[in-house]
């Protein structure tokens, strides 16, 4: 009786979407502030980013996936996220593609757009970021309270993103210990749907936060722009 009991109790807890080891675990093991990620078809994707859901909707287009876990108040703080984790997205929860682009770059749950974060089959920014021909402008931001600084003009824009496109995408964490100074700009990169999302530059490190290191010409034309 008490096993048939016992079994009753982990079905319950599996069928409401917590992990019965975790709660044997005592997990969650204390206060944890996740990010708000989903990681699907190893590809991570975050929807914090700033820009990507204001003013504008995207269409769905195919599912691509579903949420099978949800990290928040059932994860401990070493759990590794998988694919099919999210962390404050219900199980249940179907991501659908976001029409007009890669489903690599950009997803869309409960009417929420996710926009990649980490994705380790990229070579390049190009490969991570699906905007070649959809940036129509690139602002300079204070990286104090996000001031307007200055912006790019079709010329410098067109020459940016060529390169930026082109770098090798190494990832944040492999190029972080590098990064000297304290000479750090925002660059908002505007898209043709009307969202947007920031990308760090470190001029003297020649460093961006997604994970590569910029080319001359694209150190050349922000500090050039800085001068003025």
């Amino acid at each position: 009786m008490k096993r048939i009991l016992i079994m009753g109790v982990i079905l319950g807890l599996l069928s409401s979407g917590c992990s019965a080891v975790n709660v044997f675990r005592g997990c969650p093991d204390g206060i944890i502030e996740w990010a708000d990620v989903v990681k699907l078809n190893d590809v991570k994707y975050a929807g914090d980013i700033e820009g990507i859901s204001e003013d504008h909707a995207l269409e769905k287009g195919s599912k691509v996936g579903e949420v099978n876990y949800m990290m928040a108040d059932h994860a401990c703080s070493n759990h590794k996220i998988r694919n099919g984790d999210a962390t404050y997205l219900p199980v249940g929860t179907e991501v659908y593609e976001a029409v007009g682009y890669r489903s690599d770059f950009r997803v869309i749950a409960e009417d929420r757009v996710f926009q990649v974060r980490d994705n380790e089959a990229a070579d390049t920014i190009g490969d991570l970021y699906d905007i070649e021909g959809k940036v129509i402008g690139i602002i300079l931001e204070s990286e104090i309270d996000n001031s307007y600084l200055a912006e790019l003009n079709e010329e410098q824009i067109k020459s940016f993103v060529e390169d930026y496109l082109s770098l090798e995408y190494i990832g944040y964490d492999k190029v972080s210990d590098e990064i000297e100074g304290n000479n750090r700009v925002f660059l908002r990169i505007h898209l043709q749907d009307g969202s947007s999302f920031l990308e760090s530059y470190w001029l003297d490190s020649n460093i961006l936060t997604t994970g590569a290191y910029g080319t001359e010409r694209m150190s050349m034309i922000i500090e050039k722009i800085l001068e003025k």
